[in-house]
């Protein structure tokens, strides 16, 4: 199932995790994904970036990593490799 709102796109992978993307020139492009553990929702950008839970539904959640990813990854460039935190 797709949720729209336009920029933002929520592609349900399972009942506690989704994939969230933004439109970029007609195309939806993977900004992370959102998961639900103990009925809150939290969010991890697609460079490993997490937050702690922060929403009580899904799509509220999508847009606080929507959010986070405007204020500090504002550049959504295709076909350029995403630069991943490489430590836990």
């Amino acid at each position: 199932m797709t949720t729209s709102s336009n920029p933002l796109q929520i592609v349900t992978m399972t009942p506690s995790t989704a994939d969230v993307r933004m439109s970029c020139g007609g195309k939806a492009f993977s900004i992370g994904m959102v998961r639900c553990s103990n009925g809150r929702w939290s969010w991890q950008h697609r460079d490993g970036e997490q937050s702690s839970a922060v929403a009580g539904n899904r799509s509220d959640a999508a847009n606080a990593l929507a959010s986070y990813h405007r204020a500090f990854k504002p550049e959504i460039r295709p076909g350029v490799p995403v630069r991943r935190i490489l430590f836990a």
